[in-house]
């Protein structure tokens, strides 16, 4: 009796046991998640960008990190391009905020050495004598403006101690900085051939000379006054103005010919976007400036407007434990306006689901842009169809998927 009533007792107890366990599988949630791939692709749209015929040339959008090049890219004297190092270093060393003037600059016996031999040297150059006090931005502006090389030297020996020791944190600089093909010489000028450099690290280098706000203020002006010894100083930059052209700097020796980087801005997708050209290796200055008016007009024709995301494209997949996917598409078409020669980006987030809850309308979003030039867009993205449901046999063999 006693052995019926504990076979009873055992019975009863698996039955709840199964009945729990059964009511556990059948309603239990199940998360499902979600996987798509994010996407760097260039569109396929023809380049419309002039290259000039004579010299190599560069082309690339600040904060894109993209630079499309012509010709063979071999380093060759900078010239006065050089001098873009030289203000990025200075202000490294002693730095300035937009509207100030900075210390003061006494210049000496020694600076004034350096003026003659530039002067001797037939180089381009601003008076200085013995005594003589200058703002650092004023010396920021004459090194930039009538790009004066003896100021170039001047600065960088009183922000670094010597030329020497200046060339050697330059060069560690902008090594640092991913210009593995440019070495800063002898002096901070790029008179002396020994600065060499190619038109793909030039536009690297107007890229750091014009995310620098003291440098970008300074190459934007015509003329600056208030100079010692000088009623007014002068931009040799003649295209400032031209096709939207708000800087950087010329470059012409004997050895470097002549070299031109700019900058110039077009407004695209209510957004300033900075276009920066290097034009190296041309027989004279006015041929570099010549040939890059076509060059930088062309740059600016290079953009498209493209749908980046379709309407009812598939984008992503949830994958479903008990077998097979539900595909996730985009809900709205995403169109923007950018540089055909350089990549949109593109990424996906989506949220994890619950195969017992109903499936919602949004399961995550997709989101588009290209850097320096468009911002982001995006789309909400929904299941093409709706979540399957697992088998009662599949919850009942599979108790611990999620657990």
């Amino acid at each position: 009796m006693l052995r019926k009533k504990l076979i009873f007792s055992f019975s009863a107890i698996l039955i709840v046991i199964l009945i729990a366990y059964a009511g556990f599988c059948l309603v239990r949630p199940i998360t499902v998640r979600g996987f798509g791939k994010d996407d760097n692709s260039t569109l396929d749209a023809a380049s419309t960008i002039q290259w000039p015929q004579v010299g190599e040339a560069a082309v690339g959008i600040l904060g894109s990190h993209t630079i499309i090049t012509n010709g063979p890219q071999t380093p060759t004297p900078t010239a006065s391009v050089a001098k873009l190092i030289t203000a990025v270093m200075v202000l490294k060393a002693k730095p300035l905020a937009v509207g100030e003037q900075g210390p003061s600059i006494t210049f000496t016996t020694s600076d004034v050495a350096i003026y003659g031999h530039y002067l001797d040297e037939q180089g381009s150059v601003l008076p200085v004598v013995a005594g003589e006090t200058m703002s650092e931005y004023q010396a920021l502006e004459a090194m930039l403006l009538p790009s004066a090389d003896n100021v170039a030297d001047s600065l960088a020996i009183w922000a670094y101690g010597s030329l020497s020791a200046y060339s050697q944190a330059a060069n560690t600089y902008i090594a640092a900085q991913g210009l593995h093909d440019t070495h800063v010489g002898t002096d901070a000028s790029g008179y002396d051939p020994s600065t060499t450099s190619t038109a793909q690290n030039m536009v690297m280098l107007g890229e750091l000379a014009m995310n620098n706000p003291v440098i970008a203020s300074i190459v934007s002006q015509s003329n600056a006054t208030g100079i010692p010894l000088e009623t007014s100083i002068h931009n040799v930059n003649s295209l400032l103005g031209t096709d939207g052209i708000v800087g950087i700097k010329t470059g012409n020796t004997d050895q470097a010919g002549g070299v031109f980087v700019s900058a110039s801005q077009i407004t695209l997708n209510n957004k300033m976007v900075t276009v920066i050209t290097a034009l190296a290796k041309t027989q004279t200055l006015a041929a570099a400036l010549k040939d890059s008016i076509p060059f930088i007009a062309s740059t600016h024709t290079d953009f498209t407007s493209d749908t980046i995301i379709r309407a009812g494209s598939v984008v992503a997949h949830y994958q479903l434990p008990w077998g097979g996917t539900v595909p996730v598409i985009a809900t709205q078409n995403v169109t923007l306006t950018t540089w055909k020669d350089s990549p949109t980006s593109s990424t996906i987030s989506l949220r994890p689901l619950q195969a017992s809850k109903q499936t919602p309308q949004t399961v995550g979003r997709m989101t588009a842009w290209q850097s320096g030039v468009a911002s982001e867009k995006y789309t909400p993205l929904a299941l093409q169809q709706a979540l399957p449901q697992p088998s009662i046999s599949w919850r009942l063999i599979h108790p611990l998927v999620d657990i």
